[in-house]
């Protein structure tokens, strides 16, 4: 299972896929996420988790750029409680070399904290391999 997000300009800058081998879900970023293909993705990605029952989450942000804290009262609000209703458990953050996306991920680290479990990584060897600890 598996789906692509556009952003305001036509362009895929995420591939997100259930990879059922490992049992998480992995999102491959890259570029510029606008607002409206955050929400978009985000409940696309909800649905997902509640299909496939998926506690896990990879979420490669390495090659995003720019800031996207003007989702976050969006994702704090609406889809952090619809994933963690549908299962999700582990959110496993791989940064971006940006700045500002590297902020926007710390401070959606503090602002979730005790709701779902984050970790924020700076590869994603990594992050997989804290998947990989929570899985066990």
């Amino acid at each position: 299972m598996n789906f692509k997000t556009k952003n305001n300009l036509d362009r895929v800058i995420c591939i997100t896929e259930y990879q059922k081998d490992n049992d998480w879900i992995y999102c491959d970023w890259e570029g510029y996420a606008n607002v409206d293909a955050v929400k978009n993705w985000g409940l696309e990605f909800a649905d997902l988790v509640k299909k496939t029952k998926c506690a896990y989450l990879l979420n490669d942000d390495s090659k995003s750029t720019g800031p996207w804290t003007q989702a976050m009262e969006w994702i704090e609000t609406v889809l952090i409680p619809k994933v963690i209703e549908a299962g999700l458990k582990y959110y496993a953050h791989v940064v971006s070399k940006n700045t500002f996306s590297e902020m926007s991920a710390k401070e959606l680290n503090m602002n979730i904290d005790g709701q779902l479990e984050m970790a924020t990584f700076k590869t994603v060897e990594e992050a997989q391999e804290w998947l990989k600890t929570k899985q066990s």
